[in-house]
């Protein structure tokens, strides 16, 4: 490791003696000023790692040259040089916010050995901060959400607003669309709080994991003897994410009798650990995850509205991996070279042509999760460099049904785990606040624009014997019905004003089931029965 060392004095020739004293070891790269200007000028070129500064100097002089390299360099450490030996000079300079004094003449150059020696080590530590620092960053930042579709680059416009500002944040999505992965981005390219070097700790809740009885004191912590088996003193998760983000995964497993006190620790932003009569003050971003449908929730009674619109302050919704298009060969190709990388043995493997095209295919229920799992256990499969459709694995009897058709939301004739966007509007996604008159929430999953929606069957002459007049139209096997043979070639819009009533027709004015299976979301289906002038009396 190179230490860039400035030398910063008037006087040349001890400039001179100096530098050559300090540029003797290899690993040092020594850089000489004669003035504090010209030292301040090279600052951000060259970046030292140390300065030793005469304070007697022409110009702005040393102590006026300390305070300007602790404006652009805080962290860097100065050593101050002076021929006046007096206590006053010295503790003016480390007040001043120098890190150490030499006196010329009086060993200095021996002290300067000693010094250096020790302030190395303060710098190879910083590096090795700063290099930690970049790694996490790196690791954890939006360079690890792999995906250029439209739809996530709506959720990276959102991920990029939250960071305006400390907002409650509510991330909903199905398992395996990486929930977390998002809350970790948000939480390390977050401003510091004020006055504080860097942001906290990413603290993880398992709403779901912990026993209920124990997740009061998994919170907010406990007193020694407070219960049972409460032998110390235990420090809560929000303490623990003081200053930095408290990630309450599964929030939908709160028990009721906790959301209240959830509720209330947000509102106050304190918390008194059970058995404890003091409170404790903490500042923590807090953010959510996710997937249910957390509104139908609070139809039911099983979830707080209070809570609800205190978490969900700034909702984001992860689209399922059958909606992201290209996306996910993007992030099979990335999982397949990952892999490959930490397993040297597995050189070669690739994706055959056929392969490529199964992975298209396929629906994905499991989603990015599903996808890692399934690239990973073929490249171990494959008996060739070539991956096959064979070796992944997926389709046929051992498929996982789509999410929406697990949940019972998916839409009159899925087609199972194959064929891509089978689940039609995956009501089964968690719902995110819409700002609109209607009192309806958007699908995270469902089309918002009839752009998004699957084209409408071609249009055939209704068959001879069809419904009596008066009954509600029939849907045939290829075409809609009510059309008649003159009627073939119908305006697009027309075609949709028709399609909405029909469906708001047949469910008997249920909105929600009318936009399900419709596959758009239900703020969307109010939209367009105000549009056509459909009445909802």
């Amino acid at each position: 490791m190179t230490t860039r060392i400035f030398v910063v004095d008037d006087d040349k020739h001890y400039a001179r003696l100096l530098s050559y004293r300090l540029d003797k070891p290899k690993d040092h790269e020594v850089s000489v000023f004669h003035s504090g200007e010209d030292a301040l000028d090279a600052l951000d070129r060259l970046k030292p790692d140390l300065v030793f500064l005469d304070i007697m100097m022409p110009g702005i002089g040393g102590m006026e040259t300390l305070r300007r390299l602790q404006l652009f360099a805080p962290d860097l450490p100065i050593v101050m040089i002076s021929a006046q030996g007096t206590a006053e000079v010295a503790v003016e300079a480390m007040k001043g916010g120098a890190t150490d004094y030499i006196t010329k003449g009086q060993d200095d150059l021996v002290k300067l050995d000693m010094v250096v020696e020790r302030l190395k080590g303060r710098v190879k530590l910083a590096r090795e901060v700063e290099q930690l620092r970049a790694e996490v960053a790196q690791k954890y930042g939006m360079e690890e959400i792999v995906g250029d579709s439209p739809a996530m680059e709506r959720v990276y416009q959102l991920v990029q607003k939250t960071l305006r500002g400390n907002l409650t944040v509510a991330i909903e999505g199905e398992s395996g669309t990486g929930k977390e992965l998002v809350a970790r981005a948000i939480h390390f390219n977050s401003t510091p709080p004020p006055g504080e070097p860097e942001v906290g700790p990413f603290v993880v809740v398992n709403c779901a994991a912990i026993p209920k009885e124990l997740m009061e004191s998994e919170f907010f912590g406990h007193e020694k003897g407070s219960f049972t088996g409460a032998h110390a003193r235990h420090i809560g998760k929000f303490e623990q994410a003081d200053g930095g983000t408290l990630f309450l995964d599964e929030v939908g497993e709160l028990d009721l009798g906790l959301q209240a006190k959830l509720l209330r620790a947000l509102q106050t932003r304190e918390v008194t650990r059970v058995g404890g009569t003091g409170t404790i003050k903490f500042e923590c971003r807090v953010i959510s995850a996710t997937n249910k449908s957390v509104l139908q929730m609070v139809r039911e009674g099983t979830f707080r509205e209070d809570l609800y619109y205190r978490l969900f302050q700034f909702p984001i919704a992860l689209p399922p991996l059958r909606e992201r298009g290209n996306d996910v060969l993007l992030l099979a190709q990335g999982f397949l070279e990952a892999y490959v990388a930490a397993h040297p043995q597995f050189k070669g493997r690739r994706l055959s042509g056929d392969a490529v095209r199964t992975v298209l295919d396929y629906a994905w229920p499991g989603n990015v999760r599903e996808l890692k799992s399934t690239i990973e256990r073929a490249i171990l499969i494959a008996d060739d460099d070539e991956i096959a459709p064979a070796d992944l694995l997926i389709g046929g009897p051992q498929a996982i049904r789509p999410w929406a058709e697990r949940m019972g939301t998916a839409p009159h004739g899925g087609d199972g785990a194959s064929g891509r966007g089978s689940s039609g509007d995956g009501a089964a996604s968690p719902a995110s606040v819409v700002p609109e008159a209607a009192p309806a929430a958007t699908s995270a999953s469902a089309p918002q624009s009839w752009d998004d929606l699957p084209p409408l069957p071609v249009a055939t002459p209704a068959p001879s014997g069809s419904a009596p007049s008066g009954a509600a139209p029939e849907a045939s096997g290829d075409g809609i019905a009510g059309l008649a043979p003159d009627d073939l070639i119908v305006p697009l819009e027309e075609l949709k004003r028709r399609a909405v009533e029909r469906a708001y027709t047949l469910q008997e004015g249920n909105v929600e089931r009318a936009a399900a299976d419709l596959g758009i979301g239900r703020a969307t289906m109010y939209r367009l029965l105000k549009k056509y002038d459909i009445s909802t009396e």
